[in-house]
């Protein structure tokens, strides 16, 4: 009995969640293919992607990004960190591939110079600070 007044009360609140600003008594078999297609088309954007791979120990990856990115980022090696922060806005694609142990890379911000960047880096104890207006 638990779990049916707990079911029950989950769809209740799922509905609730993931209402529209449609109420439900306006629509019918009539208008209701003209209501998806609209919510269809308004919740298309474009989206993130990011992809982190990680193999050893003790390594870091943060991402931010305010804008629509695809950013790929993978370290082969121990104590690796990787910030990425793209705070203003402009969709970018980035790869960052680290091989090597106790390297830090800092990328802020992306531009049209920038965007497509691939950066490669095949070493230990490496510093690289990239900042991008």
């Amino acid at each position: 009995m638990k779990r049916a007044i707990t079911f029950i009360l989950f769809l209740l609140s799922f509905n609730y969640c993931f209402s529209q600003e449609v109420p439900m008594f306006e629509i019918n078999s009539d208008n209701v293919l003209d209501y998806y297609s609209q919510i269809s088309k308004s919740n298309l954007q474009r989206s993130s992607v990011s992809v982190a791979a990680q193999i050893g120990n003790n390594n870091l990856i943060d991402v931010w990004d305010n804008a629509a990115a695809s950013i790929t980022i993978t370290q082969l090696g121990d104590n690796n960190t990787t910030l990425y922060q793209n705070y203003n806005g402009y969709p970018a694609t980035a790869e960052i591939a680290i091989r090597g142990s106790n390297n830090l890379v800092h990328v802020e911000g992306s531009n049209s110079i920038s965007d497509g960047m691939k950066m490669n880096i095949n070493a230990n104890d490496m510093t690289i600070l990239m900042r991008n207006n």
